[in-house]
């Protein structure tokens, strides 16, 4: 999980509080696209890894897994 994540719970537990202010709607806003972006990211990854397992090709597989390793520590993608 990343910072953004627990970020996001305590913003949406805010907001079940009542009315967030427009300084957190923002930040809610933006944690929300962070999110939605990281999870594309991470289907895009496991579509390729499906197929890398389909078609047995155990370096796409290991190269896959690696990158999406590194997306879910650092919530960056690496593409090489």
């Amino acid at each position: 999980m990343l910072p953004v994540h627990n970020r996001l719970a305590e913003l949406f537990q805010e907001h079940l509080k009542g009315q967030l202010s427009d300084e957190l709607g923002i930040e809610l806003q933006q944690c929300l696209k962070v999110n939605a972006d990281y999870c594309l990211d991470m289907n895009f990854f496991n579509n390729q890894l499906i197929e890398a397992r389909k078609t047995k090709d155990v370096k796409w597989e290991a190269d896959i897994t690696a990158k999406m390793d590194w997306l879910r520590r650092t919530g960056k993608v690496v593409m090489q």
